[in-house]
């Protein structure tokens, strides 16, 4: 018999990855048939990966698994299913993360998805610095800073680290940011200074990987993120020490 479309969807996104020779036949018939489950592939593996990108806080299966309703029948769980279940519980993992460092300042939705541009522009740059890299000089470092309307004050404790990367940044688009990173005791820190105030209340950057701060500086914003566990209260008393602004 030959399978409708409601049934082909049906089985589809019950699990894409079915080899029964009558889902096949019924795929092979359509090219839309087709795209859809290359679509539904293209999520699954999605989905794993995110699975396997964020840690689940120890006990969270469980404590979700306490809460469900008691089942009235025995059912297998598709594919599908259990992926969208650990999804699920992610979600409630990363707004848990998200929530320590940013319940106490309240921060509006935009300063969340600044939150989460600043995280995508450190991931995205991560590649060009590497620990081995000659220092930059100290010339070239006010050069970006005054680029973004800034001046960094000549402190030796500045000069004494490890500054391997200076370079202009585009998180807020049409501003002129500067992106200077050093090498910290965990790894690298970038130190990030914008001439615009797309965040006008100080709160934390956090994620599986990464620590950080926004911090409301004069007209602007200065950023610090760097490796869990890094000292960062440290750079940012450096860098608001010696910085100023002369746009």
């Amino acid at each position: 018999m030959k399978m409708d479309d409601l049934e082909f969807r049906k089985r589809a996104l019950e699990n894409p990855h079915d080899t029964d020779a009558d889902f096949v036949a019924a795929t092979a018939s359509s090219a839309s048939r087709q795209q859809l489950v290359q679509e539904l592939k293209a999520l699954d593996s999605k989905l794993k990966e995110i699975v396997q990108s964020v840690p689940i806080p120890t006990g969270l299966a469980q404590r979700l698994k306490s809460r469900e309703p008691k089942a009235t029948a025995a059912k297998t769980p598709t594919v599908f299913s259990r992926y969208y279940a650990l999804v699920a519980s992610l979600i409630i993992a990363v707004g848990v993360t998200l929530s320590v460092g940013l319940q106490s300042a309240n921060p509006s939705a935009a300063d969340l998805k600044f939150h989460d541009d600043v995280l995508n522009h450190v991931y995205r740059e991560a590649p060009r610095y590497r620990s081995d890299l000659e220092d930059v000089s100290w010339q070239q470092i006010n050069q970006v800073v005054a680029e973004a309307g800034g001046h960094l004050r000549e402190d030796e404790r500045i000069k004494t680290l490890h500054i391997k990367f200076a370079n202009d940044c585009n998180i807020v688009p049409a501003t002129r940011g500067a992106h200077i990173v050093l090498e910290g005791t965990k790894g690298s820190v970038s130190v990030i200074i914008i001439n615009n105030s797309p965040v006008t209340t100080k709160f934390d950057v956090n994620d599986p990987r990464f620590a950080g701060k926004i911090i409301p500086l004069g007209v602007g914003n200065l950023i610090i993120v760097g490796e869990k566990e890094e000292p960062l209260e440290t750079y940012e008393a450096l860098i608001t020490d010696a910085f100023e602004w002369v746009i």
